[in-house]
């Protein structure tokens, strides 16, 4: 907001019934003294009136900006995290969503999380939460946000009446939200597999008893890797063995193998182990490694003015047997940095340089398919030892950065595009 001076949102009780208010400090009087307070502040959709004289206890209170449009007070901005609904007063990574709203706070942006269930046309003030304490969160009565971060936890909280019901209802209200949905494994490789960036990614494709056959004798290990998993849970590697073939199986964080002496019997074990769905196959590459272990790139990316833009690179590192470098599988993180530098020595800037520029033309592709409504999205990438880039996964709603700046700059930049489509969306509304 232009020329905005500071107040805050707070929230009180009065015959028994929780109210919201406006209240400004004395540099805001003394510099609109000549304007005459109205009624209230506009606050998104609703107007809120100025807090009582006689009102000295507060239940809660937020920072905002207030600042003088036209003929009425506009404060804000307001926005919301969409999180699942079901037997908890809402679901999803607190953690994540304290962090946002701790940001919030610092920026004075009001950030609620917001039940899908709590999205109704037929109210102008909705149901959303707080952070009041450790671990301790408060309902309140609060405007419908002027943009949405979709955060909703599991694919299958998403595929809910309840959650489709709410994504559908923000867009009916013209109520911007980014990011709109889960990818699908499959979805994104046939994408990719149909734009110039597929000279990226492994030898993929779906899963058949042939297909697979034939994948495993050229490359030797191959990944099944289900359509819709996550944190490489169901996740299995096949590789050629001197017994035969090895199978490997990801899955509740911990990683089992088994010897099939021919493929007969590996094609019956794959059967017995996979999750129900679709899978995909794919090649597996030889990686550059860090204490003799596989390792790849976590990249973040945010869209900040509608161009892509790296966040952050970190490394993962496979735990002891595992498949996957996933942290809650046993993997750990190292510094990027550190591991091309070991590897390429004074070629590391080029592989630098390689690895973002890949990086934002695949992003630059997903976000076309997806009718630029993507934010963010990180990405899983491999670098084998002669420096070739290769793409394994895009991730629609990252997991939380293990390294401090990182993860500081993500929600910054989570604010910010916030605040753009906000922008983009706003309409003036009738006082």
């Amino acid at each position: 907001m232009s020329d905005a001076m500071n107040g805050e949102l707070v929230w009180y009780r009065k015959n028994g019934e929780l109210r919201m208010a406006v209240r400004a400090g004395a540099a805001f009087t003394r510099k609109f003294a000549q304007h005459p307070q109205a009624s209230g502040v506009r606050v998104a959709n609703v107007e809120v009136p100025w807090v009582p004289r006689d009102v000295r206890q507060f239940v809660y209170r937020h920072p905002i900006q207030i600042a003088r449009q036209e003929d009425a007070w506009v404060g804000g901005p307001v926005f919301a995290i969409l999180a699942g609904s079901g037997n908890k007063i809402f679901h999803g990574n607190r953690g994540e969503y304290r962090d946002l709203l701790r940001e919030g706070r610092r920026a004075r942006t009001f950030v609620y999380v917001l039940p899908a269930a709590s999205v109704n046309p037929a109210d102008d003030l909705w149901r959303g939460y707080v952070r009041v304490g450790t671990g301790a969160w408060m309902g309140l009565p609060c405007p419908r946000p002027e943009a949405v971060y979709n955060r909703i936890p599991t694919r299958n909280l998403e595929r809910t009446p309840t959650a489709e019901r709410a994504r559908a209802l923000l867009n009916v209200l013209a109520i911007p939200m980014f990011n709109p949905s889960y990818f699908n494994k499959a979805e994104i490789y046939q994408v990719v597999a149909n734009a110039p960036v597929r000279r990226f990614l492994p030898e993929t494709a779906g899963l058949s008893k042939l297909g697979l056959y034939n994948m495993i004798q050229v490359h030797r290990s191959v990944y099944l890797k289900p359509s819709g998993g996550s944190v490489g849970h169901g996740i299995m590697l096949v590789s050629q063995d001197p017994e035969g073939y090895r199978l490997s199986v990801m899955k509740s964080s911990s990683c089992r193998s088994f010897i099939a002496s021919n493929y007969e019997t590996l094609w019956k074990a794959v059967g017995q182990h996979k999750l129900p769905g679709r899978y995909v196959l794919q090649a597996a590459k030889p990686l550059i490694t860090w204490q003799d272990r596989p390792c790849d790139f976590r990249v973040l990316l945010q869209k900040h003015d509608g161009e892509w833009q790296v966040v952050g690179v970190g490394v993962r590192v496979a735990g002891d047997g595992a498949i996957t470098t996933h942290v809650p599988n046993g993997g750990h993180i190292a510094a990027a940095d550190a591991v091309i530098d070991k590897w390429f020595g004074k070629g590391g800037d080029r592989v630098r340089r390689r690895l973002e520029e890949t990086v934002l033309e695949m992003a630059r592709v997903i976000d076309r398919h997806y009718t630029a409504l993507l934010g963010e999205m990180s990405m899983d990438m491999g670098i084998d030892p002669q420096g070739n880039i290769w793409f394994f996964e895009a991730n629609s709603k990252p997991m939380k950065f293990d390294e401090p700046e990182i993860h500081k700059r993500s929600l910054q930049g989570v604010l910010e595009h916030l605040n753009e489509i906000r922008a983009r969306h706003a309409v003036q509304p009738e006082l």
